[in-house]
């Protein structure tokens, strides 16, 4: 049997606020007709690499710059050991308290309501 690789989709009446999780709901939601016009995209899920260590790294060299000036220049001097191991606990850390709950969607698309979607979306609650 093979694994569903379809992207979930989602639905919306204007194009911008994709709520609705299928056709039938969009309709019923919203009492659209025959000839309305929906739209459809992918969800695209958010990672969970929001920053990593070179992000941390910037940030820290920056306020040393403020604090030490020119004094500054090489600070931090972090080895590429310590950099890899701060990024793996960023990547941890993330995925475990940054999951996001919101999502982008893509490749929008065009669906003109038709008679069988509205006698499909009366089929079903």
């Amino acid at each position: 049997m093979q694994p569903n690789t379809q992207p979930r989709q989602v639905w919306s009446r204007n194009g911008e606020t994709f709520q609705a999780d299928s056709l039938h709901e969009l309709i019923n939601d919203y009492e659209l007709g025959p000839g309305s016009v929906a739209h459809v995209g992918d969800v695209q899920e958010h990672g969970t690499d929001w920053i990593d260590a070179n992000d941390v790294i910037e940030q820290i060299a920056n306020r040393g710059a403020d604090e030490g000036g020119e004094f500054a220049d090489d600070f931090p001097d972090v080895s590429a050991e310590a950099k890899a191991e701060l990024d793996e606990f960023l990547k941890r850390w993330q995925a475990e308290h940054c999951v996001a709950n919101f999502f982008l969607v893509v490749n929008v698309r065009h669906h003109t309501i038709t008679e069988a979607d509205i006698e499909e979306a009366a089929c079903k609650p």
